[in-house]
C-alpha cells in the first residue's frame, strides 16, 4: 500500500464549479424573487425555476464527488494506515504509563500520609491550646495568648495554609476568651465587695446587739445588786400615849379595875389594865432598836470575777468614747427605767 498522495491539480477540478458560480448570479438575478404563483405566468416561471435549479444543484453535486473520490480515497487509507501505527505506539506507551501512574499514587498515599501527620501536628500544637484554655483565669489565658503568638508554623510545609488558619483561629478564640473571663473576674470582684460589706454591716450590727444585750444585762444586774443593798422600808413607831396622873390612878375605879362589893364582910377584888403599859414598852423597844446593816451577798469566784470583767470592760467603752454612740443615750435611758 502506498502512501502517496494522489497528483491532482486542483486548480483544474474547480473549472466546473467556477462555471457554476458564474451562472448562479443569473440564477438569482431570474428567480430570486418568487412570483405571484396564483397567476399563470407566475406559475409557468415559478415550476420552470425549481426544475433548472434542480438541475444545477445535483449536477453541482455530482461533481463535487467525482473530485474528491481520489482524496476520500487517500484520506482512508491514511486514517487506516494512521490507526496502526497509533496502536503500535500505544503497545510501547502503556508499560510506560502503567509504570508511571503506579509511581504516582505511591507518591500521593505517601503524600496523603504526610499531609495527614502534620495535620494531627496541627491538632496537637496548635487546637490544643484551646483544651488547655478550659478553666484559666484572665492571667492563665493572657500567658497561654503569649505562648499561642510563638507557634512557628513554618514546619508544616503542605499545609502550611491550614496551620496559619488554626493559628489565628485559636489566636482569636483565647483574645474572646481573655476578655470574657476579665468581665466575669470583674463582677465577681464586685459581688464580693457587696458581700463583704453586707457582712461588715451585719457584724456590725451583730456586735451593736451585743452590747445592747450586754448593757440590758449589766443594769439588771445594777438593778438586782440595789435592791439587795437597799433594806425594805419600816413601819414608823406609834407615839408612847402621856401618862395619866397618879391622883387620877388612884381614883377612878374603872382604871384601876377595883370592884367594891357592898357590905363589911364582902372582900375587895382588885384587877390593873396593863395594856397601855404594854404598848408603851413596845414602843421603847422599836425606838431605841439601832438599824440594821447593810446586806452582804454571797457569790462564787467566778462570778466576781465575771463582775469585775464586766465593769473594766464598760470603763474601757466609756474611756474610748462609747458614749458618743448613737444608741448610748437609749441605752442609758433603758438602764435608768
Amino acid at each position: 500500500m502506498t502512501n502517496a498522495a494522489p497528483n491532482t491539480d486542483y486548480k483544474g477540478e474547480l473549472i466546473e464549479l467556477d462555471a457554476v458560480e458564474q451562472a448562479l448570479a443569473g440564477l438569482r438575478e431570474k428567480y430570486g424573487t418568487v412570483p405571484d404563483v396564483r397567476t399563470k405566468d407566475g406559475y409557468v416561471l415559478c415550476k420552470t425555476g425549481i426544475r433548472e435549479l434542480t438541475s444545477y444543484r445535483t449536477s453541482t453535486d455530482k461533481l463535487r464527488k467525482e473530485i474528491t473520490q481520489p482524496h476520500r480515497d487517500f484520506i482512508e487509507r491514511v486514517n487506516s494506515y494512521g490507526k496502526d501505527l497509533i496502536e503500535k505506539l500505544r503497545e510501547i506507551e502503556q508499560p510506560l504509563k502503567d509504570a508511571k501512574k503506579s509511581e504516582d499514587e505511591r507518591a500521593e498515599r505517601e503524600k496523603q500520609e504526610r499531609i495527614a501527620k502534620l495535620r494531627e501536628r496541627i491538632n496537637v500544637e496548635i487546637w490544643s491550646f484551646l483544651d488547655t484554655a478550659v478553666g484559666l483565669d484572665s492571667n492563665g489565658l493572657a500567658d497561654l495568648h503569649d505562648a499561642a503568638v510563638a507557634i512557628d508554623v513554618d514546619g508544616y510545609f503542605d499545609v502550611t495554609n491550614e496551620a496559619e488558619d488554626a493559628k489565628a483561629a485559636v489566636l482569636k478564640r483565647i483574645s474572646e476568651q481573655h476578655g470574657q473571663t476579665l468581665e466575669k473576674e470583674r463582677l465577681v470582684a464586685e459581688q464580693a465587695e457587696v458581700e463583704a460589706e453586707r457582712r461588715r454591716l451585719r457584724e456590725e450590727n451583730e456586735k451593736r446587739e451585743a452590747e445592747q444585750r450586754e448593757l440590758e444585762e449589766l443594769r439588771r444586774f445594777k438593778a438586782e445588786q440595789e435592791a439587795k443593798r437597799s433594806p425594805p422600808p419600816q413601819p414608823e413607831p406609834k407615839p408612847e400615849p402621856a401618862p395619866l396622873p397618879a391622883a387620877a390612878e388612884s381614883k377612878n375605879p374603872a382604871i384601876l379595875g377595883v370592884d367594891y362589893a357592898s357590905g363589911p364582910d364582902k372582900t375587895v377584888s382588885q384587877t390593873f389594865d396593863t395594856s397601855h403599859l404594854s404598848a408603851a414598852a413596845d414602843s421603847y423597844t422599836k425606838a431605841t432598836v439601832p438599824a440594821p446593816k447593810p446586806e452582804t451577798v454571797t457569790i462564787s469566784r467566778g462570778e466576781y470575777d465575771q463582775l469585775l470583767a464586766d465593769q473594766a470592760k464598760l470603763r474601757a467603752l466609756e474611756a474610748m468614747g462609747v458614749d458618743n454612740w448613737s444608741g448610748y443615750s437609749a441605752a442609758m435611758d433603758q438602764l435608768a427605767a
